[in-house]
């Protein structure tokens, strides 16, 4: 199994997919404090500060270990957390990534060449998907190709009688493979 050297692959993605995380975290955090404040604003609790008995307002009396605390919790959920969510994040961005350095080479003509995710990678059943459309853009492509080299082939012994007759039977081999393709109007009218 292959290990991650690069949490960050798609920084951008990735941190769009935190970032609603932190801020959920701040809010829910000025949430709770808002609900203490307001629930506990006429109520007094009594207790011991240094062997001394106190009566005070609750607000005045936990305010400064109630923000402490939070701001404890706070923080180490937000950085366990983003961890967390860097590590799955990078399951959704390194295939991302890995689809588009495949779509770039098949976009360059490489046709031969596979894609392969880590097994707990997500979008396995995407990756079946586009190597099986990857290995049959391959095999029409090739034979496409082989016709026509075999058409070559043939027009260079142009003294032969059946030429024409074998010429027809490669141009419609090939003519029942491109019917497969759709492509754009335009591109249909320039061929």
């Amino acid at each position: 199994m292959e290990r991650r050297k690069n949490f960050l692959i798609k920084k951008r993605f990735q941190l769009n997919f935190l970032g609603p995380f932190v801020i959920l975290l701040v809010l829910e955090s000025i949430l709770i404090v808002s609900l203490f404040l307001y629930l506990s604003k006429d109520t007094l609790t009594t207790g011991y500060i240094d062997s001394v008995l106190r009566i005070e307002r609750t607000q005045n009396f936990f305010s400064f270990p109630f923000f402490l605390l939070t701001l404890i919790v706070v923080l180490a959920v937000a950085l366990t957390g983003m961890v967390i969510f860097i590590i799955l994040s990078h399951r959704l961005a390194g295939p991302l990534y890995r689809f588009e350095q495949t779509l770039k080479q098949m976009e360059e003509g490489d046709l031969v060449s596979s894609m392969h995710l880590r097994r707990n990678d997500q979008f396995g059943e995407l990756e079946k998907a586009l190597n099986r459309f990857t290995e049959s853009l391959n095999r029409r492509i090739g034979s496409i190709k082989t016709d026509l080299e075999e058409v070559r082939s043939i027009l260079s012994r142009r003294d032969d009688p059946a030429i024409l007759t074998k010429v027809n039977e490669k141009v419609d081999l090939m003519a029942e493979e491109i019917k497969h393709f759709k492509v754009a109007s335009k591109l249909n009218n320039e061929g």
